[in-house]
């Protein structure tokens, strides 16, 4: 037997774990879907509301997406019979993964060696992959999009790169920031198709759709929905959608939760909508010691306000400090600012850069999608799959330079790579996932592709 006889047999192997670990999330997703399980049955729900009314319901369970997101989810939500649209949405969702993964195979490894090297990253994010495909969420499109178009951009095809890019960011609101890393890069070509992207798949669809008085008005209910479901909400509320947002992994949400105290009631009144003032009174008047009143203005589909009580007695109650809501505000604007401004500075000094310098800037743009996002939910980790390629494949490289193997870069690369498959393996945690282990994985995942990305600027 040859010496890298069994190095391959591994190799085969992990690729077969991650075939069984991908076809189990196609099998979820079609079950999810076919048995009206979140998230399909609030897509399919929404969107032919969508279809049947003319406009979008007032308390939609889609509050954060554009009229582009309801468009590409007609052909499977409404057109075909549930099993066949369903059948093939979740195959679209595979379809998307193995693509993606074919082009960070292709075309952001500059020495890609082996495909045994490679099989190691993927299966590092494959349970994040199972998620997504079970879930039936948009994450493998939005992952697809971004990893496309950046790859074009990064081929110096940055009209097609920036068209592809404004579709991500029309399907799914948080790739929008990588409009700033278009610009800081100085790709006006790619900002160009990013606006084309908006007139031809939002505004010129929606024009159609609803009119043009129609069309406004939908953009300013998504404005107004975003506005509800903000980061300043979730650190004014901590409670607020609890029962249906519980695992939310945000920083603000995260921060929230160490910094603020929960009040200690275990069972919770929501009235959704205006209620009128002597309703809102009766209800408080009329709690019980064991309950809290919450309002919460997304209204009801069909009436101007509704009553809900859902139980929060599971919610943790764990703080290190109970702070008022402008001191956490604070602490979350401070860290967001004091990041970006190094990650707009580290951007806009090297400017339109060579080759060998993109995908790991790239990468750490993708990562930064997570940051100021209200919603971080498990399945949008797959998004961090180009990162854990980057670090993955620069440990690597520095490991051969014998002088350079333990030094402070390649010990951060190694703890980032190994807090991941803790993550991974805490994804069953709903305690870990309400006190942000996967967001302490992100950053320290963030920290190693920053120096993947300062490995690849140096000379050779």
């Amino acid at each position: 037997m040859k010496t890298d006889e069994p190095t391959r047999f591994v190799a085969r192997v992990a690729w077969l774990i991650v075939a069984v670990v991908l076809a189990s999330g196609v099998a979820g997703g079609i079950y999810r879907g076919v048995t009206n399980q979140p998230d399909w049955g609030d897509l399919q729900s929404e969107s032919r509301y969508v279809w049947e009314h003319g406009h979008t319901a007032p308390g939609t369970a889609m509050f954060g997406y554009l009229p582009t997101t309801t468009f590409a989810l007609w052909p499977f939500t409404t057109w075909l019979p549930q099993p066949v649209g369903v059948s093939l949405f979740v195959t679209s969702n595979l379809a998307a993964l193995v693509v993606s993964i074919w082009i960070v195979w292709r075309w952001w490894l500059e020495k890609r060696g082996a495909a045994g090297a490679f099989v190691w990253p993927v299966l590092l994010v494959c349970a994040n992959f199972q998620h997504a495909l079970q879930s039936n969420q948009l994450t493998a499109w939005t992952l697809l999009l971004c990893i496309a178009g950046l790859t074009l951009v990064g081929r110096r095809r940055d009209f097609l790169g920036g068209l592809v890019v404004g579709l991500a960011a029309l399907l799914k609101v948080m790739p929008g920031l990588l409009l700033v890393y278009l610009l800081l890069r100085r790709r006006w070509r790619a900002l160009a198709g990013v606006i084309v992207a908006v007139v031809v798949c939002d505004l010129l669809p929606s024009v159609a759709c609803f009119g043009w008085r129609g069309a406004i008005d939908e953009h300013r209910a998504w404005v107004r929905r975003t506005a509800w479901h903000s980061n300043r909400r979730l650190i004014e509320q901590p409670l607020l959608r609890v029962h249906r947002h519980g695992t939310n992994a945000s920083l603000a949400a995260v921060l929230t939760r160490w910094l603020r105290a929960v009040p200690d009631a275990r069972r919770q009144v929501i009235l959704y909508g205006e209620p009128p003032a002597e309703v809102v009174a009766q209800h408080q008047a009329e709690l019980e010691p064991d309950e809290i009143l919450t309002l919460d203005p997304m209204p009801p589909r069909d009436a101007p306000w509704a009553e809900k009580r859902v139980d929060i007695s599971w919610v943790p109650r764990f703080h290190v400090a109970d702070w008022s809501p402008e001191v956490v505000w604070s602490i979350w604007a401070t860290l967001l600012v004091l990041g970006f401004a190094a990650l707009g500075w580290f951007t806009w000094r090297r400017g339109t850069t060579a080759l060998g310098d993109w995908a790991p800037a790239s990468a750490l743009w993708m990562l930064a999608m997570f940051w100021p996002s209200p919603m971080t939910r498990h399945y949008y980790l797959a998004w961090a799959f180009p990162a854990i390629v980057v670090v993955w494949y620069t440990l690597l490289r520095t490991w051969k330079e014998a002088r350079r193997r333990w030094s402070p870069g390649t010990i951060l690369a190694t703890s980032a790579l190994a807090a991941w498959l803790v993550g991974v393996a805490g994804l069953g945690s709903n305690l870990l996932r309400w006190y942000g282990l996967h967001l302490a994985v992100l950053a320290l995942l963030t920290a190693a592709t920053a120096w993947a990305l300062h490995r690849a600027r140096r000379p050779s």
